[in-house]
């Protein structure tokens, strides 16, 4: 069975460009070459007109008794004629006889003798190519007398420019086509060379991984801009391998130290009870703070979650949602909590705050900002939810009397993994506030960290939208 031949992309781009440019000028010389031609004719037969017009001065000026056949005046007057033309002329009488030349051609004399009788003026084009000859016939009034006129022109002229012309076309087209040729090969042969080096890359990336350094472009062309993308999506995927790694490294760290307390208090227990020496408070304790490990890794183990959906890139929903009454349903689940840490929860919002974002979103957002707010802020102080909108936008704040973030953390504390250094050692995994700003941003959205007097305070904001109307 034959091998299917393949061609690659620099032998179809010459030829591409060879083509393109035969044709070109395979067209030009169509549309030049048979005009041209036809042209020449046309002012061949024009110029033999004009000479027979131009012949009835000539017969006219000759004396009366030089209108004989055979005469020597007559035989000059056609003679120039003839010469005028550039070609041969024939005149006859009236009653068609012949006046000059001796010898005329038989066809030629023809046309003079209907010429005299009839009248008109008639020009025509016989025979193609080197023979083609350029014929006129025309009625020539000397006085009371009617003579008749016939000259021919052969058109060799015409056919001699019409070669010269299709010769300069055939070099032309020679120039050009070696031109397009040595381009083409030229153009064609960089354009691989740097596609081949773009692939070549691109596969020694899938092979070692986002760690090669790929060395962009520097022109101006639709190659460099590739060559320039491949780089931001090299840099893109070296950032979140390197980003997956710290994750996986960190979340395993922090799987593992909760882990390992719940084994070793398991294992406690269940020594305990082997040897028959377990209390039952002993046995309480040991099982609430085992439940305490398993609630703290279930939390962590949500917010992984959290975070692989939002890595997976599943775009927010986009709803007209009233903040105010997401705001209390929010508070209303830390309810409980806050009352069991002698906290409590303001809600400041006079009016209702309309906003275009994720419910959901806004909701774990919040939920995200309360449960910092409580872990911190001290017993017997309260926590504040304050909603304002203003122009496009509209935030929910929460503020607390707590430790507060200092200004050169304000924005590291919303990286994955890490903690605030004025928490004490307190609070949870570090994924929280990270979860919250990428969410929010998800939404067109942010959260940041402000500035506070006393305690801390977080923003979220979203894009407002006007109240709609009450019916």
């Amino acid at each position: 069975m034959l091998r299917r031949m393949s061609f690659g992309l620099r032998p179809r781009l010459v030829l591409a460009l060879v083509a393109t440019s035969a044709l070109t000028l395979a067209v030009a010389a169509a549309a030049l070459l048979s005009p041209l031609e036809q042209r020449l004719r046309d002012s061949e037969l024009e110029s033999l007109r004009e000479a027979a017009l131009t012949s009835q001065v000539t017969v006219s000026e000759l004396p009366e008794g030089d209108l004989t056949a055979g005469s020597a005046g007559i035989r000059a007057a056609v003679r120039l004629i003839a010469r005028r033309a550039d070609g041969e002329a024939v005149l006859v009488d009236e009653r068609g006889r012949l006046l000059a030349p001796a010898d005329p051609d038989p066809d030629l004399l023809a046309a003079a003798r209907l010429a005299a009788r009839a009248g008109r003026t008639r020009s025509s084009v016989s025979g193609t190519g080197s023979v083609a000859e350029a014929h006129v016939a025309r009625r020539l009034t000397v006085g009371d007398r009617r003579l008749g006129i016939a000259l021919s022109r052969r058109l060799d002229t015409v056919q001699t420019a019409g070669a010269e012309v299709r010769r300069a076309m055939v070099t032309a087209a020679l120039v050009g086509l070696a031109v397009a040729l040595l381009t083409g090969i030229g153009l064609a042969g960089e354009l691989v060379r740097r596609l081949r080096r773009l692939r070549d890359t691109a596969l020694l990336v899938a092979r070692l991984g986002p760690v090669v350094d790929l060395t962009p472009s520097s022109g101006s062309d639709e190659i460099a801009d590739l060559s320039r993308a491949f780089a931001v999506m090299q840099e893109r995927l070296r950032e979140q391998e390197e980003a997956r790694r710290t994750f996986v490294a960190t979340a395993s760290h922090e799987l593992r130290t909760p882990l390992t307390s719940l084994r070793l208090t398991l294992d406690l227990l269940s020594e305990e009870i082997a040897a028959g020496d377990a209390d039952a408070e002993s046995v309480v304790a040991q099982v609430a703070h085992a439940s305490a490990i398993t609630a703290r890794v279930g939390a962590l183990a949500a917010q992984l979650l959290d975070l692989s959906r939002l890595d997976a890139g599943v775009p927010p929903r986009r709803e007209l949602i009233e903040l105010r009454e997401t705001s209390r349903a929010v508070i209303a689940e830390f309810a409980v909590q806050a009352a069991e840490t002698e906290r409590r929860i303001e809600l400041r919002a006079s009016d209702p705050v309309w906003a275009v974002a994720d419910p959901d979103g806004v909701a774990q957002i919040v939920r995200v900002l309360l449960d910092n707010a409580l872990r911190f802020a001290p017993a017997q102080t309260a926590i504040v939810v304050e909603l304002a909108s203003a122009g496009q936008a509209c935030t929910i704040a929460v503020s607390d009397r707590g430790p507060g973030v200092p200004d050169a953390e304000r924005e590291q504390i919303f990286e994955r993994f890490r903690r605030g250094t004025q928490t004490g050692g307190e609070g949870g995994f570090g994924l929280g506030l990270a979860i919250a700003r990428e969410l929010a941003r998800r939404m067109d959205g942010d959260v940041v960290s402000i500035d506070a007097a006393n305690g801390a305070r977080f923003e979220l904001r979203v894009a407002a939208a006007p109240q709609p109307p009450v019916h």
